[in-house]
């Protein structure tokens, strides 16, 4: 007993003796109060590309589940599961890329601008992060519609714990504001993280050119719900300046370690993390493989590969769209292994994560030429377009060469038709590049705008579309009780199912 009242007395005169200093004595030094805007930025950049705790959580139920399937890019025979392919719907899967971004990407960006924006010297970590905030916010509000915007992400700086859903159309004008003023603020005298940013390295001009590129992209996207805004916006972007090689591709740069959340997403989910591909749960679909047999592709072999490895052209078979395991049975070739599935180049975890690549801006561009909306040869953009996209799977574990494009756009040449020819050819090739480089959401948000490449919806019995191909995801049902916003979103857009058309999907 008295040992314990002389430890007792000895801390009480230490606290007295200290009383000054209670602040310093009371700090973690392994807490920090703050942290660095150079760390925020970083971890923004990785949730945004992945999940926190799992890298590959929304990746793989939105891009791979849903948007591949529903693209025909990819298939699978478990159909349960893998339900984009039968178009029906399970809560989690559908929901999994809203839950997963509000509460971890968007949450960090909408904190990390707010803390920017309080000293001018932070004003290009600043820019980045808007710019990277849109990015998030194109992809939730072309999966779901009418998303939480303008109050998301504000539950610690406004204590808005139930943000309303705002208009897409009102989010996407926003989203192109955002993306003109960021650029425009970027300040050469102003710190550059280099280090910090994992999509171009603190290179200023490059960020501009990547965001005058998702530019072009948002205003085209808009093209038969506002003509006039669309034409006004993409001029302002090539105008402006986009992306100008494979250089400028605005992608999400991995750690070379690949470990965690340091990880590509999308390898992660078909390598290893969930070993999706070399498992036979998801493969390339026959409409994918076709195609590219048919164009003479030089990045089949790239892309695909059996499960023994062989990468023979004239051996890779897709599989077709709405095949469960019964229908495999019936089929000339039983045997999952003998089908095409991502070679395994494609998910090595240092692969950048592609959020636009510059053969897009190009076919973007020949599009807003086409549409007297800016000057230029629409054909030349084409071909740079074609050409970017083969080689762009070179960061992919690919050897294409400049040979292997020219080859290619002779046998698939610009047509000197109709402008709807010509729609087809620009987005048959945004199609490939997509699937190419697993970016499967984009895709889908381009065929729904443009109807093209021409798909063949699966009518797989007891789908929720009447065999129609989806036009959006389903809100997460635990909005519901959470949100009451929610309903005024639904009321207004239509009702919460697969085939309500958002605003910019006339």
């Amino acid at each position: 007993m008295r040992h314990k009242i002389l430890i007792l007395f000895s801390l009480m005169t230490f606290l007295g003796s200290c009383t000054k200093d209670f602040e310093k004595v009371n700090i973690n030094p392994n807490a920090p109060a703050s942290v660095p805007l150079d760390y925020l930025l970083s971890q923004s950049s990785l949730l945004l590309a992945g999940s926190a705790g799992d890298p590959g959580y929304k990746s793989w139920r939105a891009n791979f589940i849903y948007a591949g399937c529903i693209m025909q890019q990819m298939a699978s025979v478990e159909v349960n599961f893998y339900r984009g392919t039968v178009y029906t719907f399970q809560g989690d899967l559908s929901a999994a890329y809203f839950e997963s971004s509000y509460p971890n990407s968007i949450k960090n960006l909408v904190n990390l601008i707010d803390l920017a924006s309080k000293d001018a010297k932070d004003v290009n970590i600043l820019s980045m992060a808007r710019i990277l905030r849109v990015v998030e916010t194109s992809f939730l509000t072309d999966l779901y519609g009418d998303v939480p915007y303008s109050e998301a992400g504000k539950g610690f700086i406004s204590k808005i714990n139930s943000p309303k859903y705002d208009a897409q159309q009102a989010i996407y004008m926003d989203m192109l504001k955002e993306l003109d003023e960021a650029t425009k603020a970027f300040n050469a005298s102003s710190y550059k993280p280099t280090t910090a940013d994992f999509v171009y390295g603190g290179d200023l001009e490059k960020w501009k050119r990547g965001a005058h590129s998702l530019m072009l992209r948002i205003a085209l996207r808009m093209q038969k719900a506002d003509a006039a805004n669309a034409q006004s916006w993409a001029k302002k972007a090539i105008d402006a300046g986009v992306m100008t090689s494979n250089d400028d591709s605005f992608a999400i740069k991995m750690d070379k370690t690949g470990a965690g959340n340091n990880s590509n997403a999308n390898s992660w989910n078909l390598g290893a993390g969930r070993k999706i591909a070399d498992g036979n749960n998801i493969q390339w679909a026959k409409t994918f493989i076709d195609m590219m047999k048919a164009r003479k592709d030089p990045r089949l072999p790239v892309v695909a590969a059996l499960k023994n490895g062989d990468r023979s052209v004239d051996k890779q078979i897709g599989i077709p769209s709405g095949t469960d395991a019964t229908a495999l049975a019936s089929l000339p070739e039983k045997n999952l292994d003998n089908y095409s599935r991502t070679a395994p180049n494609m998910y090595a975890l240092s692969n950048p994560y592609f959020i636009m690549t510059y053969a897009e801006s190009q076919l973007l561009k020949a599009e807003a030429i086409e549409r007297g909306w800016s000057a230029g040869d629409a054909k030349a953009a084409f071909e740079a377009g074609q050409t970017a996209a083969i080689l762009q799977l070179n960061s992919y574990g690919g050897i294409l060469t400049d040979a292997d494009a020219k080859a290619y756009a002779a046998a698939n040449p610009y047509p000197a038709g109709s402008l709807d020819a010509k729609m087809e050819a620009i987005q048959t090739e945004n199609w490939l590049i997509n699937g190419s480089v697993l970016n499967h959401m984009e895709a889908w948000a381009d065929w729904r705008r443009t109807g093209f490449p021409k798909l063949i919806p699966v009518n797989y019995p007891g789908n929720e579309t009447n065999g129609q191909i989806p036009r959006r995801l389903r809100y997460p049902q635990s909005e519901v009780g959470v949100n009451d916003n929610i309903k005024e979103a639904i009321t207004r857009q239509g009702g919460d199912t697969f085939m309500t058309k958002m605003w910019w999907d006339k």
